[in-house]
């Protein structure tokens, strides 16, 4: 009996096998492929992480690795989209606009400051900064993927406070930028640049609540500075 061939000459069956491997490859394993190449950036850097390693950690050939990310750059991309992905989901469910402005804001400062401090923050942050001037586009992207996007997210909350006339009438995008500096500025941007982090857990939040307190005594209207946490 003669085997069924796809029109490529292939036995159907086989072809049929092949796919199906690829496509567990492509949803139970990428999250994991990504995790492993995050790990490899951080600790070797863009130029100096290879593909190699990342395979052999992730347990997976080249060929699946280049199948799907054909290039290193394109490779970096998606963990960063991952790891983005993941932070802003958290810091949306955070901002809700019904809640105690104060209460909500200082929440929201001590998650980003505790970001911007974690060591996988810091190490791909560095990473960034290193190669951004031999690949420009990593620079901007990283911006759109995080950082931008975290503003737009602080912004539509800061837009919806307004409404609600908790917030000046002032641009929501200045606003949120604002907000963000005051957090992540002084001793968080220096540890970026590796000076120790030493500042204990109690001082962090009082750094938190003096930058909202701060924020609130430029934006709030008179209702808006009212609204105390309980």
């Amino acid at each position: 009996m003669k085997k069924h061939l796809s029109a490529q000459g292939r036995p159907a069956g086989k072809q049929r096998t092949s796919a199906s491997i690829q496509t567990r490859l492509d949803d139970d394993r990428v999250s994991e492929l990504l995790d492993v190449a995050a790990e490899v950036f951080i600790e070797h850097g863009f130029e100096g992480a290879s593909t190699n390693e990342i395979a052999r950690r992730g347990n997976c050939s080249k060929t699946t690795l280049y199948a799907r990310y054909p290039t290193k750059e394109k490779l970096f991309l998606a963990v960063l989209e991952r790891r983005m992905g993941l932070i802003l989901s958290g810091f949306t469910t955070t901002l809700q606009p019904e809640l105690p402005i104060e209460q909500t804001l200082k929440e929201y400062g001590f998650r980003l400051m505790q970001l911007a401090l974690s060591e996988n923050q810091l190490g791909m942050v560095r990473v960034i900064s290193m190669e951004a001037s031999r690949f420009p586009d990593l620079g901007k992207r990283f911006y759109e993927l995080g950082p931008g996007r975290g503003v737009a997210i602080l912004a539509s909350y800061m837009e919806e406070q307004i409404k609600r006339d908790r917030l000046i009438k002032e641009n929501p995008q200045i606003m949120a930028e604002h907000l963000m500096s005051l957090i992540t500025g002084g001793y968080v941007r220096w540890t970026m640049l590796g000076l120790p982090d030493n500042v204990s857990l109690k001082e962090k939040k009082q750094r938190v609540s003096a930058a909202v307190e701060m924020f609130l005594r430029a934006y709030s209207t008179r209702r808006g500075a009212s609204v105390k946490s309980s």
